[in-house]
């Protein structure tokens, strides 16, 4: 049995009904154990030896055992680890198990997985009991299933795949050195440049997700959402069915002016492949623009009362933004859109809960940081809590680098509304009219 022991504060994507800690020994004890035993197999679980098991032992039971249950549940270090070496070591015998309320990494979200149903992380018997009978049914099914490498890889006669796979190496290498050509193109061509892979490349090698996927982020910051959608529409159904397309092309629908139509395809895909941070942000992102455009609508006409549809958008946006947040509290996007809002809205306990967040985003970007963590976000986040904390020599520091890197590298279409929308947030602090005069030369830069 491959699982984390003692107790564990349930951590990563999860799903409403997730408790806050599970107990992974109570699991161990009352489920996994009784029904290895009552299955006919020897119950040996990975941990059972803590610090005293030697590489060389649990390389053993993972290549000899008749059968390796592997709880990926909770993101793990080392029972992902363990997972792939018994998938690599024998060709059956490892069966993945999960809460339903649980959703793995990328890689690991592919397999097959028995779930069951949690609601206590202290696994009382009540739910002990139920757990069992579901998975006493359920494992025998799946014990003789490959493993993804015996099922897909598999012994190589005759060097064929290692042929085929030096081909496909080589075209994503030749792609991938003509769009780093193209990113560091002058800013008059790179656009030019983008249209030309795009107009070579094949429809076999758009269904290499890694040619695919980096073109599309390509094609949104070089030539713009509406040729996002134009792309899309040409990419292999296996390709389009990726997390990562699905997500980059509901932002261009919105971007489109289609943002109902987005909100609309973005539940689904939650309620088909799992909830997270990403996915929360970006309907936090649409209902933000709704109500933008609603603000600016009532302001153009000269009215100071919102209507209830700009006060529900605002609500909404705070809403899925917040839900983000808590998936994942590292990741940054939605946390770093939330305080704006929460002083916008100005409830009780809004502008108090604001500032905290502003401190919390500062960390986490400070975190990623200095983990050498790459994300296209942070620089742009770490701009906007610049100016959201009226820091002006910090947020002049910053867009010194953004005139050097070039607006594209530092979001600015998307982040001018915020920086205006901070400034107007700074009425009567000393640095209102530094932070404006920063704010101006960005937007001219964007132009």
């Amino acid at each position: 049995m491959v699982m984390p022991f003692r107790r564990r504060k349930v951590e990563g994507t999860v799903t409403a009904g997730a408790p806050g800690e599970m107990d992974c020994d109570s699991l161990w004890d009352r489920v996994f154990r009784p029904v290895i035993e009552q299955l006919g197999y020897l119950p040996i679980r990975a941990d059972a030896e803590t610090g005293s098991v030697i590489v060389k032992d649990m390389l053993e039971r993972l290549a000899y055992a008749h059968l390796v249950l592997a709880d990926v549940t909770l993101p793990n270090g080392n029972v992902y680890y363990e997972v792939g070496l018994r998938h690599v070591a024998r060709a059956r015998g490892c069966v993945l198990l999960a809460t339903t309320w649980s959703r793995q990494l990328f890689d690991i979200d592919q397999f097959r997985s028995i779930r069951y149903p949690l609601a206590d992380g202290l696994v009382p018997e009540t739910e002990a009991e139920g757990i069992r009978q579901l998975l006493t049914e359920a494992i025998p099914r799946m014990v003789d299933s490959p493993t993804p490498w015996h099922d897909l890889i598999g012994v190589d006669t005759g060097g064929a795949r290692e042929l085929e796979f030096r081909e496909q190496s080589e075209a994503v290498s030749g792609f991938q050195a003509r769009m780093r050509t193209a990113r560091l193109a002058p800013k008059t061509t790179r656009a030019a440049a983008v249209h030309s892979i795009v107009a070579d490349v094949g429809a076999a090698t758009l269904t290499i997700p890694e040619i695919a996927s980096e073109l599309i982020m390509l094609v949104r910051d070089e030539v713009g959402w509406s040729a996002v959608l134009d792309f899309v529409r040409t990419l292999p159904d296996c390709t389009r069915r990726l997390a990562v397309v699905q997500e980059q092309e509901l932002l261009a629908l919105a971007e489109a002016g289609h943002p109902l139509d987005a909100i609309g395809r973005l539940e689904m895909l939650i309620a088909q492949q799992g909830d997270s941070p990403e996915r929360e942000g970006i309907l936090g992102g649409r209902y933000k623009r709704l109500w933008r455009a609603e603000k600016e609508g009532r302001e153009a006409r000269g009215e100071k009362e919102p209507s209830r549809e700009e006060r529900g958008f605002l609500n909404k946006a705070i809403e899925y933004y917040t839900r983000g947040m808590e998936l994942d509290y590292n990741r940054y996007y939605c946390s770093g859109n939330l305080p704006q809002l929460l002083r916008e809205r100005g409830k009780s306990g809004d502008a108090e809960r604001a500032t905290a967040i502003d401190w919390f985003v500062l960390a986490a970007c400070d975190r990623a940081h200095k983990r050498g963590e790459f994300d296209e976000w942070l620089r742009p986040t770490l701009l906007g809590a610049a100016f959201r904390a009226r820091d002006a020599e910090k947020a002049g520091e910053l867009a010194e680098q953004v005139e050097e890197e070039g607006g594209a590298a530092w979001k600015l279409d998307a982040l001018l509304a915020d920086l205006k929308l901070a400034v107007e947030q700074a009425a009567g602090h000393d640095a209102q009219n530094s932070l404006r005069a920063i704010y101006e030369r960005l937007e001219r830069l964007n132009t």
